[in-house]
């Protein structure tokens, strides 16, 4: 007798379970590769007599341990033809605890295989075949209802509106405006397929963002990606979405479960999706089995939103893709939780080859003009500075285009709140002009009055450079010194969170309220720290592609750090780093003058498109007229710009350069993504002679916005 037939200790019962498999060898083999993926069928084993070969293969599944063997059992029960009194003993012998051997020890444990997959079949309380069943049915029922209750009740304590704290009255208000989405129907399975396609408008309701599943129609995509540019409010609407949920807004799902990508890659184990749901977001108070089970069976009233897949770790080995992506995978594939609802938030760039090809995507595009305005009424409610804000942003143009980002928007406010006062009307044009000197003045704004905390300041930033250039964005308080802690909570530079990485095991983790405002710090420390010479500096001053992908170990974050340090090398910011470096202006200077040197040789080279579009923004940054008339007169009579999104700002920056130029110049956009606002951005450009918007379907609001710049554009000949 087989060695673990005899640990089992039933030798018939055993005996009954290999002849009935030996009669459905494909079936076994099917549940073979469902439960061990990775495991190959050596078909050396044909060779084998049937028995043998069953024997052999249940083997390789009892020593996965008892959850896998538990499902399996389940499996045999629930889909073959098995007679009711063999039925009953297989199940309370075989499929409950108490029946698997304990003589296992250490193998019959989780394996990383079994890890995988082991929750798909869980193992249904012992009812059998008896009356018992419906009662069974009754008190999963009552679990599961216990369990959503508790979780729409965690969602919205997690995700109601948060009122600004005392102390930092508007330092982060959370302020919501729906955000303009475009539906996209190229497929992904071509490397254009994340950014093209013909693009319908929605009008960015929250009656659009609820139809973005589709849930009246069962046969469409079951998986949504949400594209969107850095700041443009990905995770905001994730988070939108789960308040809405708890709110009771989206009926149609029963259940919602929100996971960051930067949080799963911390787990390095193989995770069953009963795992990530109950040991990685909320566990119920009893019987896990009985409501995964519900779960499961109403799966498509289940969604799962993933945010951050751009920062999903997709090591490349002969193993394949981690136990996360892999996971991830699986969902969105239909081999686990077969039915459900998935959706990914992720930065425009080459997507992780795990998804579907029928995925369905949408474009999160910036504020227009009057969700600009909507922002600002909101920030600034009844205070007397709302209407000094409003002229602020009407007479500066420069600040408006910032504006359509909305994560810009957000921190444009905050500098206004702190400048209006003490500022007479119009000072935002020389306190306001680029991104980087936003967010200097953000540092200055949450600073103590007459007070920059310099040291700390350079010394988180010594952590965000660290943290960037190891692919980090969460901190553990190992990273952090407690005073250092302090500080950036204090001044609303850091945010703190439960990590979750298995039950029972909860950090709190730490870490930058945006990612742009690590990479603004990780910036003022490379120009204003005595550790870093210009040498090192300069490194860092590149233009990335945009179509960047992620398979390393680590993450490549730092897509605005050349950005930053481009516009700290303004002569605008040379008081402030100069007061960073303990009055080093010399320093501060060679530094400064080292990045310009960078980017005029950048200006001289023939680039991409989206280079172009990167290398514009830094030189618009330093405010050097030499350096943007240098970049002008440089760039190409024909520039072409294919298959890849463009932003108002990105336009809006595009025009500030041109205005340097005096050559006409060839504008071609083919097939890239633009929001309905961008004609916009265009106004009173003279040097464009030949315009051309190819592969789109223009919708009302683009056509109404490029009738009305067409005429500031004097020397326009032909429009494609």
């Amino acid at each position: 007798m087989d060695p673990v037939g005899l640990q089992l200790g039933n030798k018939n019962l055993w005996s009954c379970l290999v002849r009935l498999l030996t009669k459905d060898p494909e079936w076994l083999n099917a549940k073979m590769k469902f439960f061990l993926p990775n495991t190959d069928l050596d078909s050396r084993n044909e060779t084998l007599d049937p028995e043998q070969r069953v024997i052999l293969q249940l083997n390789k599944l009892h020593v996965q341990g008892s959850d896998t063997w538990q499902s399996f059992i389940h499996c045999v029960c629930m889909q073959l033809e098995v007679p009711l009194d063999l039925e009953v003993l297989l199940l309370s012998t075989f499929g409950c605890d108490d029946g698997f051997t304990s003589q296992l020890g250490a193998e019959g444990k989780r394996q990383p295989e079994s890890q995988l997959h082991h929750g798909l079949k869980r193992p249904h309380q012992s009812c059998g075949s008896s009356p018992r069943r419906k009662q069974c049915k009754k008190q999963q029922l009552e679990l599961a209802k216990k369990y959503l209750q508790l979780l729409r009740t965690s969602a919205q304590q997690r995700y109601r509106s948060r009122i600004p704290g005392s102390g930092q009255p508007h330092a982060f208000h959370q302020v919501y405006v729906p955000p303009i989405l475009r539906r996209a129907t190229a497929s992904l399975d071509t490397p254009e397929g994340a950014i093209m396609g013909d693009l319908k408008v929605e009008d960015g309701t929250d009656v659009s963002i609820s139809d973005l599943f589709n849930t009246r129609v069962n046969k469409g995509p079951r998986v949504t990606v949400l594209l969107g540019k850095a700041g443009m409010g990905k995770t905001t609407l994730a988070h939108r979405l789960c308040q809405k949920w708890a709110e009771g807004h989206l009926d149609c799902f029963q259940a919602l479960f929100l996971f960051e990508f930067r949080q799963l890659n911390l787990i390095t184990r193989f995770l069953t999706p009963s795992e990530l749901l109950f040991d990685l977001y909320l566990s119920p108070e009893s019987d896990h089995d009985a409501v995964f089970q519900y779960l499961e069976k109403n799966a498509d009233q289940v969604l799962l939103i993933f945010d951050g897949l751009d920062e999903a770790l997709q090591p490349m080995g002969p193993d394949g893709p981690g136990p996360v992506l892999t996971l991830f995978s699986d969902l969105c594939h239909g081999t686990l939780l077969p039915g459900c609802r998935v959706m990914a938030t992720s930065r425009p760039g080459k997507l992780p080859a795990c998804l579907p090809a029928e995925a369905a995507m949408v474009h999160m595009l910036g504020f227009d003009g009057p969700r600009v305005e909507e922002y600002v009424n909101h920030f600034f409610s009844a205070q007397p500075s709302r209407e000094g804000a409003l002229v602020e942003l009407q007479t500066n143009g420069r600040l408006r285009s910032l504006c359509a980002v909305p994560a810009l928007c957000q921190v444009a406010c905050l500098c206004l709140h702190h400048l209006l006062p003490d500022h007479a009307p119009g000072q935002s044009v020389a306190l306001l002009p680029t991104r980087t000197q936003l967010y200097m003045q953000m540092v200055l704004a949450l600073s103590p009055p007459g007070h920059l905390p310099t040291t700390s300041l350079l010394d988180l930033g010594e952590v965000a450079l660290r943290g960037l250039e190891t692919g980090k964005v969460i901190f553990y308080a190992k990273d952090i010194t407690p005073p250092l802690i302090a500080f950036g909570a204090t001044h609303s530079l850091l945010t703190s969170f439960c990590i979750r990485t298995g039950p029972g095991h909860q950090q709190t983790g730490y870490a930058f309220t945006h990612l742009s405002l690590q990479e603004f710090l990780a910036a003022l420390h490379l120009m204003a720290s005595p550790k870093v010479n210009k040498d090192t500096l300069t490194q860092y001053v590149t233009l990335h592609s945009r179509w960047v992908q992620r398979t390393k170990a680590r993450l490549c974050l730092s897509d605005h750090l050349p950005t930053f340090l481009a516009g700290l090398a303004s002569c605008t910011c040379r008081p402030f780093l100069s007061h960073l470096a303990q009055d080093n202006e010399d320093c501060v200077g060679a530094k400064q003058a080292a990045v310009v040197q960078v980017l005029k040789k950048l200006a001289t080279r023939k680039l991409t498109g989206p280079k172009v579009v990167e290398l514009c923004h830094c030189v618009d940054e330093t405010q050097e007229p030499e350096l943007a008339s240098l970049t002008a007169q440089s760039l190409p009579y024909q520039l072409p710009f294919h298959n890849f999104p463009l932003t108002c700002t990105d336009l809006a920056t595009l025009t500030n350069i041109l205005e340097h130029r005096e050559a006409p110049i060839h504008l071609d956009f083919d097939g890239c993504p633009l929001e309905p606002h961008c004609p916009e951005a265009l106004v009173g450009c003279g040097q464009i002679e030949n315009l051309s918007f190819k592969s789109r379907k223009c919708g009302d609001a683009f056509a109404e916005a490029l009738s009305k710049s067409l005429p500031t554009m004097g020397r326009l000949q032909m429009l494609g």
